[in-house]
């Protein structure tokens, strides 16, 4: 049986890298510029990660990754733009 262990879940801080505050061109967990296929996290005022759309009282916004970073976060913390 496989486990998989993902980096970043539900509760946890979110990823903020220097290159990312600025705007949403980058990806928020390594700082690349951002391909057509990225991801978004959501995060609560406290900046922990939440189930995008669960609390939308203490929301602070959603956040982009990179495919590539989507990797490492829960399934649940993840949503394409428009899906």
């Amino acid at each position: 049986m496989t486990t998989t262990t993902f980096e970043f879940n539900v509760g946890d801080r979110a990823p903020l890298n220097p290159k990312a505050a600025d705007g949403l061109t980058h990806c928020y967990s390594c700082g690349r510029k951002l391909g057509k296929n990225s991801f978004y996290f959501e995060v609560s005022t406290r900046w922990e990660l939440i189930v995008v759309g669960s609390d939308e009282k203490n929301s602070q916004g959603c956040f982009p990754v990179g495919s590539e970073c989507a990797k490492k976060f829960a399934p649940e913390v993840l949503v394409r733009w428009g899906a």
